[in-house]
């Protein structure tokens, strides 16, 4: 099998992600061995439609592309399923932010899922987990690197969406990075500051 057959096989279980993570997969595809760094691991078996279980797409990929794939979670049991159904995952079972504040070495992919939202309504404690993670990664993020945040929606009336990505996304359009992904994932390539 290779990656696009897999992938192919799996693309239309990932229902409101499938938009992503295909534009997550085409841009590493122009990456030779990417490192690809997560927060929030795999932690509920096969369920695809519900969470998407990015550590199993990411750990195929580097199955048929090589690269490297780092996962972080705070919860054991979580790291323990990942590390049990993945062959190329390096998972930790720490906290996200201060695992990001100490990774050394440049990242391609920073993928922020880390952080379940409760309320919709009120995504403040989730979307300000996301940053406060974008901020400790700035030593890993370089020129280029691909930044996704999970679980946004539209808000009707609204320009700007709700969910865990909220305030990355209000910080980007604050320094005029503009999406590269905008869907229930929302992604930007990282631009360095003049």
């Amino acid at each position: 099998m290779t990656w696009l057959a897999y992938f192919d096989e799996i693309k239309n279980r990932l229902g409101k992600r499938k938009g992503g993570f295909s534009k997550i997969f085409s841009y590493l595809d122009e990456i030779k061995y990417p490192v690809i760094l997560e927060t929030g691991t795999y932690r509920e078996e096969n369920n695809y439609e519900g969470d998407g279980c990015s550590t199993l797409l990411y750990d195929n990929y580097i199955k048929y592309n090589g690269g490297k794939l780092i996962s972080v979670d705070i919860d054991p049991k979580a790291c323990e399923l990942a590390k049990e159904n993945t062959v190329f995952a390096k998972v930790y079972c720490e906290d996200s932010i201060e695992f990001l504040g100490q990774v050394e070495g440049e990242i391609d992919f920073l993928y922020l899922d880390s952080f379940n939202i409760q309320n919709w309504n009120n995504d403040w404690e989730a979307s300000s987990h996301h940053l406060k993670e974008l901020f400790a990664a700035k030593n890993c993020i370089k020129e280029g690197t691909l930044i996704v945040v999970d679980d946004n929606l539209n808000q009707a009336g609204r320009k700007l969406k709700i969910g865990k990505g909220r305030l990355i996304s209000e910080l980007m359009a604050s320094l005029g990075i503009k999406p590269y992904i905008d869907d229930y994932q929302m992604g930007w390539i990282w631009e360095e500051l003049e």
